[in-house]
């Protein structure tokens, strides 16, 4: 049951998160580009793996600042679950041909449970990232980690690419 607490929380995020997006895209210079990418791993707490797909576009004119909204869906026997995300993270300064980066951001997680005794559920949380990849090229592989703090935190490991 959710309560009025929880519906004003889950709606200020949506609003923040939309705000925070119209303002990125607004405020980035005409060459800034967006880019895609798909990413798979898994997740700790279901243990079994997930698809997800993201954009990734800078924020800001320092090359350093990043907007990741992205969607990750974790196929799990007890029951699916699926994380709507926006991350925003720092590039760190390094040498080529790889960069390092840590951020966080807001997601909704939804978890379909498919055993009976276990009832569908809805959560907000906070993502905690780091991760490693590619620079430059057509298709650039990374890895990354990530915590989610939120009623059921979780571990994630992913790997990807963007194009």
């Amino acid at each position: 049951m959710k309560t009025t607490r929880t519906s004003t929380f889950v709606r200020a995020l949506l609003f923040t998160s939309a705000s925070v997006l119209a303002l990125a895209l607004s405020a980035g210079s005409t060459q800034a580009r967006t880019d895609f990418g798909v990413r798979g791993g898994t997740y700790s707490d279901v243990n079994e793996p997930f698809l997800g797909a993201e954009a990734l576009f800078e924020v800001g004119t320092t090359k350093r600042w990043f907007g990741n909204p992205n969607l990750e869906h974790a196929f799990a026997d007890s029951g699916d679950l699926t994380t709507v995300s926006f991350d925003f993270h720092y590039d760190f300064p390094g040498g080529q041909p790889y960069t390092f980066w840590a951020g966080a951001g807001p997601t909704l997680i939804f978890r379909d449970r498919s055993r009976p005794g276990f009832e569908d559920r809805s959560d907000t949380g906070v993502n905690l990232v780091l991760g490693l990849g590619a620079k430059t090229g057509d298709v650039r592989p990374y890895g990354q980690m990530k915590v989610i703090v939120a009623n059921d935190s979780e571990a994630v490991l992913g790997v990807g690419v963007r194009f």
